[in-house]
């Protein structure tokens, strides 16, 4: 999984310090259906990675300066709605 995961993330979403970030989920049931890999953390600082059903990746770096979300399918936002989407027809990695 290791290397070849990190590779299909190459799609990149920035949020400024304080921002909403939300991920429109609904393409499953449950959010323990979610698994979440902490790979750093402390207080100021954290690396996680989601694995979601139906092969979506996440791996999030966050610090006071903002996030950077990183993911195998683009994400975007709607006009006037805060939630994130996944683009699943727009990805090249499948």
């Amino acid at each position: 999984m290791g290397r070849r995961l990190i590779s299909t993330l190459q799609y990149e979403t920035h949020v400024t310090p304080g921002a909403y970030f939300h991920l429109k989920t609904d393409w499953f049931n449950i959010d323990e259906e979610i698994e979440t890999i902490i790979i750093d953390q402390s207080n100021v600082f954290s690396k996680l990675l989601s694995i979601y059903p139906k092969g979506f990746f996440m791996y999030l770096e966050q610090s006071p300066e903002g996030a950077i979300y990183r993911t195998n399918y683009p994400l975007y936002l709607r006009e006037g709605e805060d939630y994130y989407y996944v683009d699943w027809d727009l990805a090249t990695v499948k």
